[in-house]
């Protein structure tokens, strides 16, 4: 390792460290090589230390704490900041935003299925996206571990995979502070039920070609159980064809004979738990993203009726978010209209969620 990639390894070590003092409420003064915090109780008796510390990344004097790379202080820095998720927030800047050309990104997007839109009106707006990363461990006879993360409209609810692609190219403005967004319980919920769906999903998906070989394997040792009981079964009724087999020899092996279907449902219950596949999920980093964007407003008619929606564009993707079906909450792009002008993805089109939980919607609309 070269001067200058040492040089920020150990400023990126006195940044986290600073960062994790300050945000775990240490009182820090810092100096040159070396800085002294005062630590909060708490915190003092987790990393092992007194509550008045002196730390430095050279580690001279017996009195001064190292905190070099690998050494156990940090180390036991590193597990507190991981126990908990970390929620950081982030504003986006742009110095252009889209103000014509909606109606084409509707049309290329959207299929609007028995309706026709149009773009009445616009309007930038300010709104806001939450990303969330997600450790997930799958554990069958063999394990699969991995990450994933999903990035959400908050206020629209959309999925937008293709925004976490697109983040990384633009200018970010990081939150320092602690960020307590003013969120109330349903919004919370809803956040969790629309994130907790597709984590599900994107992991499904990740894990596609570790549960099939899961399942060839069941099948496979499944398969050869069968030949073996089937083989089993055989061999014992030709026994009983022995000359010269007692009476009671032969009662006692046919009850066996009889118990071999039990045995192999059992054995087969044994292997179904042994390639069944559990998931375990848990929160890794959560980021609050705050942005720009352009509202806009369409007009929709569905035969002589006619719904007025919203879409966001996205300076992000440089596109229309997904729009959200009515009925489950899935983003969809293809939409489908019940006779209450409900938007609904094609698995929700034939049986309206909406209209079904409000008995009072009248069967038609007028």
């Amino acid at each position: 390792m070269n001067s200058d990639q040492t040089s920020n390894a150990q400023k990126e070590l006195i940044s986290f460290v600073s960062r994790f003092l300050e945000n775990h409420g240490s009182a820090v003064e810092k100096k040159e090589d070396a800085w002294d915090a005062l630590l909060p109780e708490d915190l003092a008796k987790s990393l092992e230390t007194p509550e008045h510390i002196q730390f430095s990344t050279t580690g001279d004097g017996k009195s001064i704490h190292s905190i070099n790379f690998g050494s156990s202080l940090l180390d036991r820095m590193i597990g507190i900041a991981c126990a908990e998720a970390p929620l950081l927030s982030c504003k986006l800047d742009f110095d252009y935003l889209k103000t014509q050309g909606f109606d084409r990104l509707v049309n290329e997007q959207f299929s609007l299925n028995g309706a026709v839109t149009s773009v009445e009106n616009w309007a930038k707006i300010n709104t806001e996206y939450f990303l969330v990363t997600c450790r997930y461990l799958a554990q069958s006879d063999e394990q699969k571990e991995g990450l994933v993360s999903v990035i959400l409209n908050l206020e629209s609810g959309a999925y937008v995979p293709d925004m976490l692609e697109q983040l990384d190219i633009v200018t970010k403005n990081y939150g320092v502070q602690r960020v307590e967004p003013s969120w109330d319980q349903n919004r919370i919920d809803r956040i969790m039920s629309l994130t907790e769906k597709n984590i599900a999903e994107k992991i499904n998906l990740e894990i596609w070609t570790f549960k099939e070989s899961m399942n060839r394997r069941f099948r496979r040792d499944v398969l050869n159980m069968e030949e073996y009981y089937a083989s089993l079964r055989k061999e014992m009724e030709e026994s009983l064809k022995r000359p010269g087999i007692s009476q009671q020899n032969i009662e006692d092996r046919q009850s066996k004979i009889d118990l071999l279907p039990d045995e192999l449902s059992r054995k087969k219950d044994d292997l179904f738990k042994k390639y069944s596949i559990k998931i375990k999920i848990e929160p890794a980093a959560l980021m609050w993203i705050k942005t720009p964007a352009v509202k806009v407003l369409l007009k929709t008619m569905v035969g002589r009726k006619r719904l007025d929606m919203s879409a966001i564009y996205n300076p992000v993707t440089k596109q229309i978010d997904p729009l959200v079906c009515q009925g489950c909450g899935k983003s969809i792009t293809s939409v489908f209209f019940c006779e209450h002008l409900h938007a609904l993805c094609v698995s929700c089109r034939t049986s309206c969620r909406v209209c079904a939980e409000n008995p009072d919607l009248k069967k038609t609309r007028k």
